[in-house]
Formats: C-alpha cells, sequence, structure tokens
C-alpha cells in the first residue's frame, strides 16, 4: 500500500506519484488528506485508474473533499463506513471575473466534475448530494450510500485487515462509464430518463448536466444551436420554475438505434413552481432526443412539446 499525504496542489507534479508506486511495488492507494484543488485531485485520480490501482479509505485517517475525487480513481475501490467526506466544489473565479463570469466558470467546473465521476463508473447522484452541503459542511457518507452510489465496489463494511482480499490484477483500460455497458437501446433510454427526471431544484447540478450531457451544437428544437445557447435557455427556464419534478411514463417510450446513434421519444408529466409568487403549472408533455451513443453520449438534437 501506498499512502498519499497532505493537500492536492493546483499545477503539482505527479512524478513523485508514479516514482513512489513503481519503487514501492504498491497495488493500493490509501489517502490521508483534507482535500485541496479538485483539477489536482483529479488528475491524480486518473493516473491511478490509468495504473490499474485500487483503493482503500480507513476511518483513522481522512480524506475529505478534492480527495474523494481522487478516491474514485480507484480500480476497486473499498471504505470504512463515514471514511470518505464530500461537499459542494469551490470554485474561486479569477480576479476581475464578472459576475456572469464567474457563474459560467462554476457550471463548467461542474460539468468537468461529473464527467470525471461518470467516467469512473460512479452515479452523478453523487455530485448533487455533495452540492447540497457548503465547504466548511462536510457530508460523511454510509457504507450503503457508497455502494448505491458506486463509490465503492467491493465490500463497503470490509476492514483494513481484509484489504488483502481486494483484487489487485491490473487491468489496462479504464472501466467503462455506466452507459457504455449497456446495450444501445437501454443505454440511451437511461441516459435520457436520467437528464429528464434527476435534475429537481438544483440549478447549479442541472445546468452543469446540461454542459456535460450535450453537443458543442445540437438541432435545439429544429434549429441549429450551440451549447452556450442551450444553457442560457435552460437557465433562463430553470429561473423562472425553481422548483421542478419530471416523470417519464414507461409504456411511452419508444427507442431506435443505428449505427452510432439512437433516437429516444415519449412523454413525461412535469409539475414546477414558483414559490415567490406560489404560483404552481403541471401538464404533460412529448419528447424526443436524438443521442450520440458512446462511453459519454452527447445529445446532438433534442425537439418536444406540451400537450396540455
Amino acid at each position: 500500500m501506498l499512502i498519499v499525504s497532505g493537500e492536492f496542489g493546483a499545477n503539482e507534479s505527479l512524478n513523485g506519484f508514479s516514482r513512489a508506486v513503481v519503487s514501492s511495488g504498491a497495488k493500493v492507494i490509501v489517502f490521508n488528506s483534507p482535500g485541496g484543488n479538485v483539477g489536482g485531485a483529479i488528475r491524480l485520480g486518473r493516473m491511478i485508474r490509468a495504473a490499474g490501482l485500487d483503493t482503500l479509505q480507513v476511518r483513522q485517517l481522512q480524506c475529505a473533499s478534492a480527495c474523494s475525487l481522487a478516491f474514485l480513481g480507484g480500480m476497486h475501490r473499498v471504505a470504512e463506513p463515514s471514511s470518505i467526506g464530500i461537499h459542494r466544489a469551490f470554485l474561486k473565479p479569477a480576479d476581475g471575473m464578472s459576475t456572469e463570469g464567474a457563474k459560467a466558470r462554476v457550471q463548467l467546473g461542474t460539468a468537468a466534475i461529473i464527467s470525471y465521476v461518470v467516467e469512473m463508473g460512479v452515479d452523478p447522484k453523487l455530485i448533487e448530494l455533495a452540492s447540497s452541503y457548503g465547504k466548511h459542511d462536510i457530508r460523511y457518507l454510509s457504507a450503503s450510500e457508497m455502494a448505491e452510489l458506486r463509490v465503492t465496489n467491493a465490500a463497503a463494511n470490509q476492514s483494513p485487515a481484509d484489504a488483502s482480499q481486494v483484487s489487485t490484477t491490473p487491468n489496462p483500460a479504464p472501466a467503462p462509464a455506466p452507459y457504455a455497458r449497456q446495450q444501445p437501446e437501454s443505454a440511451a433510454v437511461a441516459f435520457v430518463r436520467d437528464l429528464i427526471e434527476y435534475h429537481g431544484d438544483n440549478n447549479d447540478f442541472a445546468l452543469a448536466q446540461v454542459q456535460a450531457s450535450y453537443a458543442p451544437t445540437v438541432d435545439y428544437h429544429g434549429k441549429l444551436t450551440n451549447l452556450s445557447s442551450i444553457v442560457q435557455d435552460k437557465r433562463n427556464y430553470y429561473q423562472r420554475w425553481p422548483e421542478r419534478a419530471y416523470k417519464v411514463r414507461n409504456d411511452s417510450i419508444v427507442v431506435s438505434c443505428a449505427n452510432d446513434r439512437c433516437m429516444v421519444s415519449g412523454i413525461y408529466d412535469w409539475i414546477v413552481r414558483r414559490p415567490s409568487t406560489h404560483k404552481q403549472e403541471k401538464g404533460v408533455a412529448d419528447f424526443s432526443y436524438t443521442i450520440l451513443i458512446g462511453p459519454y453520449p452527447k445529445i446532438i438534437a433534442e425537439t418536444g412539446d406540451i400537450q396540455r
């Protein structure tokens, strides 16, 4: 085992880590870190995955904030209950940056984190959970939460003494994202269902999900539209209706795939509220998405209309 200690820096070299892995012959990485720079943690997580290493976390040591992202790089991940701490990512605006520029930076940063989490095979709901806790209010995950969100993918209640049971057989390829392990049709349906149903009332998460899910240019309701314009359109809608709930009708879904593209259409029920004015609306809408299928699917066309 190799213990990674201290805070993650923004631009620090990872050569020392690489040399330590080679010289020690370590197969399992353990952390003792309060967090630090998100980008540095993600870089280390990707290095851990590329090297086919496992990660193990015990309560006696600390792994909180950005450290949790590095932990996700493990091929096999074991953690004791309450050993992994999460909270909303803090992205400091650059000097002289406008308010709108700062917001855009936060959304891009959150989208990058979500993309990394999905890349590591972890449920992106982890980031929504983290975003509900402030910088100084760390949330430690239970064993059941870690298993459900795929933060751990081996026995969540395994003790440190059982670490030898963790497989250390290197895998030269990173684990595919959850959608990549499914048939194209089921992957496309799961992707669209997540997009429609699971962005709730958290606007930052919802916009980051849009940023991560759409291609740079999209046939958006019949008009070729760039991603930044789509994000702005969604932002306006989310601000107008801060509380939102959607439910796709299972029996309405139609999916067809050819080559690397899938079209998914169907119907969903919706309800939106604006508490400040006590206004509420609800109804039924149809949807149609064309998706470029792969390890990280991207929407290339969207249309839909309110039925009532």
